[in-house]
């Protein structure tokens, strides 16, 4: 990967995490994450994959296949289910099955899903030359 591709891949990540974080904080979520530069290492790496794929061909357009495709990717990085969101003991409590989720949850997936195709047409290389 190049440096240009990594620096676009970073403005993607980052705005799209901090629009989800917005959107959150205005649907008054009972979960509105840490800013992103306190995010640890491997959720922003985990974070990044998530928007170069999104943000490629194979994208993505089924919020439910994106929960599931998060709840594995938690999973992995040491998450488990808990009721209330706990950094320290890896605990949240959306990592459910999607149909499992409320309907705030799930428009959080929608919101994602829509930042992510505003990311993918509008953050790119700049092309003003």
């Amino acid at each position: 990967m190049n440096v240009d591709t990594d620096q676009i891949t970073e403005r993607r990540a980052k705005f799209v995490y901090d629009g989800a974080r917005i959107a959150a904080e205005a649907a008054l979520a009972p979960i509105v994450p840490e800013p992103w530069d306190d995010r640890e290492a491997p959720f922003k790496e985990q974070f990044r994959d998530v928007i170069r794929n999104q943000c490629g061909p194979n994208r993505c357009d089924s919020p439910e296949q994106l929960h599931e495709e998060w709840v594995i990717a938690y999973k992995e990085m040491g998450w488990r289910f808990g009721p209330e969101r706990n950094v320290e003991e890896k605990t949240h409590p959306d990592m459910v099955p999607y149909w499992q989720l409320g309907q705030l949850e799930r428009d959080k997936d929608d919101v994602f899903v829509m930042l992510c195709e505003i990311a993918r047409l509008f953050i790119r290389e700049d092309d003003s030359s």
